[in-house]
């Protein structure tokens, strides 16, 4: 069973129909962020996505691993209570942002891991890090401004401790008979 970091690149690719950013083991080198006015709570949905796009939640329908942005490194958990998966199956990771802690939320950015060749995503705590720059703008009134931010090294948003069971394709049993014939079982 791997468990990994996945890491929040600013860099995007297409699976199982979605463009989205990338959820790779590695992070990318550019940085990236996403800003939201007077919304300090910030937090995860998570889906399987089937190859022909169809998503199936597995967060409860409301965000997990909530934090209220504040400058620089934030964390919180959530224990992934796992989902079976098909092999061709990806993980999709929505951000949202809400003035409250109960919502409602406000969908910001959307990551997906390739297909995974994975029989399981694996019952797991999940410990999400965020990093936030926070300033303030004049607009029509004094807003504060959240800035998600993800992609580089000094910036390093991510998911660790995701786990998950490679695929095992079926044993192939070959039996040689003593005529000299092979049957593949």
């Amino acid at each position: 069973m791997p468990v990994e970091t996945r890491y929040f690149r600013s860099d995007q690719h297409t699976v199982n129909g979605l463009t989205a950013y990338k959820l790779e083991t590695a992070n990318s080198t550019v940085l990236s962020q996403v800003a939201a006015s007077d919304q300090p709570y910030w937090g995860i949905r998570v889906w399987k996505r089937s190859a022909n796009g169809t998503e199936t939640e597995i967060t409860a329908g409301s965000p997990v691993a909530v934090v209220y942005g504040m400058e620089g490194l934030n964390t919180a958990s959530w224990n992934c209570p796992g989902a079976s998966l098909n092999p061709t199956d990806s993980i999709v990771v929505r951000i949202y942002s809400s003035a409250r802690a109960t919502g409602p939320w406000t969908l910001r950015r959307t990551w997906t891991t390739g297909q995974l060749n994975a029989q399981s995503l694996d019952a797991s705590s999940w410990t999400v890090y965020y990093y936030f720059h926070v300033e303030e703008a004049l607009v029509d009134y004094l807003a504060v401004v959240y800035y998600f931010q993800h992609g580089d090294a000094a910036h390093p948003s991510r998911i660790e401790g995701f786990a998950y069971t490679p695929y095992a394709p079926p044993v192939i049993a070959k039996i040689a008979y003593t005529d000299g014939l092979v049957c593949i079982a």
